[in-house]
């Protein structure tokens, strides 16, 4: 009896598998195929309902194109919530793109993320470390838009203190 159970916990736990916990654990998407995608930058505190919507403007630093996407993660946590390799686009040296979660009168966005959401999170993708970004959140039916806030940009999972 007392194997049975032993043997019983073992395979459980054998069988488990961790949850994806969203922007920190969950499996990086190929973005481009047999090129190894990276996770540049996070973005905390992002909003996608109302008439406000999340913007990440991207722009290649490096000589060679790269393929950069952005994915959405809910303030659960989890897996993301679209579908990154489908909405990643190809970055030639120095161009800029606005990644969006909804289209916006007055901001042209490149790609569009999809998704309503009261709050969550994001990080930026890409197949080079040569990007720069920043984010900001907007009223997407005012032109131009009459309120904007800029959103935090860490590097992965390192905030830099503020001064």
């Amino acid at each position: 009896m007392r194997h049975s159970r032993i043997a019983t916990v073992m395979l459980t736990l054998a069988l488990a598998h961790p949850t994806a916990a969203g922007v920190l654990d969950s499996p990086l998407p190929e973005l481009l195929a047999g090129q190894t995608t990276l996770h540049v930058f996070t973005v905390p505190g992002i909003i996608a309902t109302g008439g406000i919507g999340s913007f990440f403007n991207c722009t290649s630093l490096d000589t060679v194109t790269m393929q950069v996407g952005v994915e959405l993660f809910p303030a659960p946590g989890g897996a993301p919530i679209n579908d990154t390799v489908a909405t990643s686009l190809s970055l030639a040296p120095g161009a800029t793109v606005i990644f969006g979660t909804s289209a916006a009168v007055g901001i042209s966005i490149s790609s569009s993320l999809g998704g309503l959401f009261s709050k969550g999170s994001a990080r930026i993708l890409s197949t080079s470390k040569k990007l720069g970004c920043n984010a900001f959140m907007a009223d997407t039916s005012n032109d131009p838009p009459t309120s904007m806030a800029q959103l935090t940009v860490i590097t992965k999972t390192k905030q830099k203190a503020f001064n």
